[in-house]
C-alpha cells in the first residue's frame, strides 16, 4: 500500500491510532486524569530535549508562541534582528516592530539560505 505524505504545514494526515484516542472523552483540565496525562508530556518534552529543567507548553497556535517570545524577551528600545523569507519572517518582523523592538530585517528571497 502506498503511504502518502503532505509535506505542508496542514491538514496533515492522522495515524488511525491518533483518530481513536481523538474519539474517546474528553477530561476537565482540573480533572486528576488531566494532571496525569499533562505530567507524562512533561516528562516526554524532558526526555526530548534532554533536560532535568523545567518545560513550557502554550495552549495556543504558533503564532501565540512567536507573540509570547517577543513579549517576554524584548522590552522597547532592545535590537532585533528578523529574518524575513515568507510569512513567518513577515510575521517575527511585525511582532518585534508591535513589541516596540528596534528591528533590523534581513529579506531574503523565498526558498533561498542566509
Amino acid at each position: 500500500m502506498l503511504k502518502r505524505y503532505l509535506l505542508a504545514p496542514g491538514p496533515t494526515p492522522v495515524p488511525p491510532e491518533v483518530l481513536l484516542a481523538m474519539a474517546r472523552p474528553m477530561f476537565h483540565h482540573r480533572a486528576p486524569e488531566f494532571d496525569k496525562v499533562f505530567a507524562e508530556v512533561r516528562d516526554g518534552l524532558k526526555w526530548l530535549y534532554q533536560t532535568k529543567n523545567n518545560v513550557l507548553m502554550l495552549a495556543a497556535s504558533g503564532t501565540g508562541g512567536m507573540e509570547g517570545s517577543v513579549s517576554n524577551f524584548l522590552s522597547p528600545g532592545d535590537k532585533a534582528l528578523t529574518i524575513n523569507g515568507g510569512k513567518f519572517g513577515e510575521r517575527w518582523t511585525k511582532l518585534c516592530k508591535t513589541f516596540g523592538a528596534d528591528v533590523t530585517e534581513i529579506k531574503v528571497e523565498w526558498g533561498y539560505a542566509v
